[in-house]
């Protein structure tokens, strides 16, 4: 009877451990997502403005998609603006390129922030309603107001 109790409890030792490597593989390989493929992006997600310290207006962008930050490697990220302040017009233009690396056999971390953000400093500006373009499509509109501090403010891809 002894002989049997051993062999119960190797057999639960053994399923024990199986399923706690099958739970491991399976959320490393199978549980969770992956980045989306990379390369080149030039596209926007959210393109944000604001003001520093110092009474100039920054804007940030950063690229489509969704990008581990543990698994995105950030090759190379250019950006530009061009303003036209007498007809209250932004132009934008933004290229990421991207990279993915591997954590095998860990997964990647679930956030979006690995594509990362170009910055650029657009200066003062005079107060009024700018119209804000990203390369040759109007994507949204930046209000500057007066007497009145300007708050953060953030324009998402209209298309999706």
């Amino acid at each position: 009877m002894r002989k049997t109790g051993w062999k119960y409890m190797l057999v639960f030792i053994f399923g024990m451990i199986t399923f706690a490597v099958g739970y491991f593989m399976l959320n490393v390989f199978v549980g969770f997502r992956r980045p989306t493929p990379l390369g080149n992006v030039e596209d926007f997600e959210t393109i944000c403005f604001w003001y520093d310290d110092q009474g100039s207006i920054q804007a940030s962008i950063s690229p489509k998609g969704c990008y581990s930050t543990t698994c995105t490697r950030q090759v190379s990220k250019t950006g530009s603006a061009v303003l036209d302040q007498d007809s209250f017009k932004i132009s934008l233009n933004a290229s990421f390129v991207l990279a993915e690396t591997s954590r095998f056999p860990l997964p990647c971390i679930e956030n979006c922030a690995g594509g990362g953000m170009v910055n650029l400093n657009l200066g003062e500006l005079q107060v009024g309603q700018y119209e804000v373009w990203f390369k040759d499509e109007i994507v949204g509109e930046f209000n500057i107001y007066s007497g009145l501090p300007t708050p953060r403010q953030c324009i998402e891809n209209p298309r999706g």
